[in-house]
């Protein structure tokens, strides 16, 4: 089965850091580039909104646009979560000229045209 075609990049590629401190809040950033001929709707979703916040979560990104999104880790725990657990992912599909993001993901049908996963890390 071959993968989903991407046509979002992120900056981080593969992880997003934190620092191994689990009471205090903390952000990390997320460069989210769109590399289709159009627009693209996107989500991002993380494993536990109690622990994480997404500003913004949601969005439509124009052609070779670039976006920073901030990953925020609520902290106030007594112990880090686990790696193993924890991971954000972005989720996209074709946002047809005019619609809003609400639209376009009411609109579509089936999986997203594409995801990409990153493992939160303690460093």
């Amino acid at each position: 089965m071959a993968d989903k075609k991407q046509y979002i990049a992120t900056d981080p590629p593969e992880k997003i850091k934190f620092r191994p401190d689990p009471q205090e809040e903390q952000k990390s950033y997320l460069k989210i580039t769109n590399k289709s001929e159009m627009k693209q709707a996107f989500k991002v979703k993380c494993t536990r909104n109690d622990l994480f916040r997404i500003k913004p979560a949601t969005g439509i990104l124009d052609y070779n646009q670039t976006l920073t999104i901030a990953l925020i880790y609520r902290g106030g725990q007594e112990k880090l979560p686990s790696e193993e657990r924890h991971h954000f992912g972005v989720y996209h599909i074709p946002a047809p000229e005019g619609c809003t993001c609400e639209g376009a993901w009411a609109e579509h049908y089936g999986p997203p045209q594409g995801e990409h996963k990153l493992r939160v890390v303690w460093e």
